[in-house]
């Protein structure tokens, strides 16, 4: 009964939201979107005639079943179709995932309020109540599903099912096609935790040290940091500064015993295994550079500095557009940090590489290029704190927050972000208005939203903090 009432109150919320305003540019898509509209338009007359070079041919599939489920019924591809079109097939997506989602409870054999939390935290969110309806034109709802599909069957390697959904992520997100073969050829052992208290190391601090060093050399040196204005490149010396305490921080509170785990590792790996996953994923990525044209435009060298030149605009921007975008659960992972850890390592290496990849990532392609990792993430936290005690008041409460704080930051004047999408260095996009909205995405946040946000989110984690006490541990045996 609980499944169904939440499946309703989000099909409720999400039907409100379709019948909102659009996106009012470019007759309803911004950015990448535009280009992605092109595709759902013509793929199947410029596939052979005009080619997609290997990025663009890694995120193609959802408009490529856009494309054939319009010719196949002989819908007109005019912008207005192709984007109801579109909400359509996210509409589906969304269903596919939430299939995926009680399909893991199942399996976890998760009780009713840890079910209505992991419900809250990875569907009532900014992502999947407002972004994919204002911008359709994303390959990332897709990826979501996928990711989840891949999650699921993960748990339980059920292998051919595995396979199958990374091979289908190849050509939606390359984060799908790593994280499938970590998953198929990696060993599953869980890694070693410290039978006693953590002993004392100067690694954390070496290895924040060396990001900082590296962080200034390629900012200064490569992405053009030193022709900023003056603010700008105090703010970034205070993003690589904050850097020293976020990984000393997450290392004290590290239940891992690394060095063990590393030794334990080298002794399951299989070389005939692992040689089969590198032969495996050289094998697709031959195909995909033989289907695809036009790899002259893709210079390695330039998407590094494209990439480069927007990150570190502020002090930990990343975690707050993680928040954002994903809502309370990058909050409650850094409250219950060390049971997040826990978990993390009894799924074993092939997890604990794909997410630590995606942290690193993360600062250079935004929130949402975590789309096809945010399910493993999110179950691994709902594994991490299942044992704790959840009342009723307590899940309402997270609803709240949920629903009313994170999506809430967008304005619902959305007329007025024609401004930003259109002008992007105008006055206009400087407003608190516009930035209400365009506080969701790191490329167009300004320094007020930032502070704005960043205070906000700061309360809301300090008062869920104040309230762990709450969440006492279920004694089990």
């Amino acid at each position: 009964m609980r499944s169904l009432f939440l499946i309703a109150f989000l099909a409720t919320l999400i039907f409100l939201q379709i019948n909102g305003e659009k996106i009012p540019v470019n007759e309803g898509a911004f950015g990448d979107g535009v280009f992605y509209r092109s595709v759902g338009q013509t793929f199947l007359e410029s596939i052979e005639a005009q080619g997609y070079n290997l990025v663009q041919l890694t995120r193609m599939l959802p408009f490529a079943v856009l494309n054939l489920s319009f010719s196949t019924f002989h819908i007109v591809k005019d912008f207005e179709g192709m984007r109801n079109g579109m909400i359509i097939w996210q509409v589906i997506y969304l269903a596919l995932a939430i299939y995926w989602y009680f399909k893991i409870c199942k399996k976890l054999r998760l009780k009713t309020p840890i079910l209505t939390l992991g419900f809250i935290l990875l569907f009532f969110n900014f992502t999947w109540l407002k972004e994919f309806w204002y911008h359709p034109f994303s390959p990332d709802g897709l990826a979501f599903a996928l990711g989840m599909g891949q999650t699921n069957y993960f748990l339980r390697y059920e292998k051919f099912k595995l396979g199958l959904v990374s091979l289908l992520g190849i050509f939606v997100s390359p984060l799908l096609l790593i994280s499938g073969l970590l998953m198929l050829f990696l060993p599953g052992d869980k890694l070693i935790p410290y039978s006693d208290k953590r002993p004392p190391s100067a690694f954390p601090v070496m290895l924040a040290f060396a990001i900082a060093v590296f962080l200034a050399v390629f900012g200064w040196g490569i992405w053009g940091w030193g022709a900023k204005p003056w603010l700008d490149q105090v703010l970034y010396v205070l993003s690589i500064v904050a850097i020293f305490p976020l990984i000393i921080g997450m290392a004290k509170r590290n239940p891992i015993d690394w060095e063990a785990s590393i030794i334990l590792f080298r002794k399951k790996t299989k070389p005939d295994r692992l040689s089969k996953g590198i032969m495996v994923f050289a094998a697709i990525l031959l195909v995909l550079v033989l289907l695809s044209g036009k790899n002259e435009t893709l210079g390695i060298g330039q998407l590094i500095r494209e990439r480069g030149s927007g990150t570190f605009r502020f002090p930990l921007d990343f975690i707050l557009g993680l928040g954002l975008q994903w809502g309370l659960a990058i909050v409650l992972t850094g409250i219950y940090l060390p049971r997040f850890a826990d978990e993390l390592g009894n799924l074993g290496w092939a997890a604990v590489i794909s997410l630590g990849l995606g942290m690193v990532l993360l600062p250079y392609f935004g929130a949402l290029s975590m789309a096809a990792w945010t399910p493993l993430w999110i179950i691994i936290l709902i594994k991490g704190i299942k044992r704790y005690h959840w009342g009723n008041k307590d899940l309402l409460l997270m609803g709240a927050f949920a629903l009313l704080f994170f999506p809430g930051l967008a304005s619902a004047q959305l007329i007025r972000i024609s401004h930003l999408l259109a002008m992007p260095n105008a006055e206009t996009a400087h407003s608190l208005s516009i930035q209400k909205f365009a506080i969701h995405w790191e490329d167009y946040r300004n320094w007020t939203a930032y502070l704005i946000a960043l205070t906000a989110f700061a309360l809301v984690t300090y008062f869920l903090l104040l309230r762990r006490k709450r969440y006492q541990r279920v004694l089990t045996g």
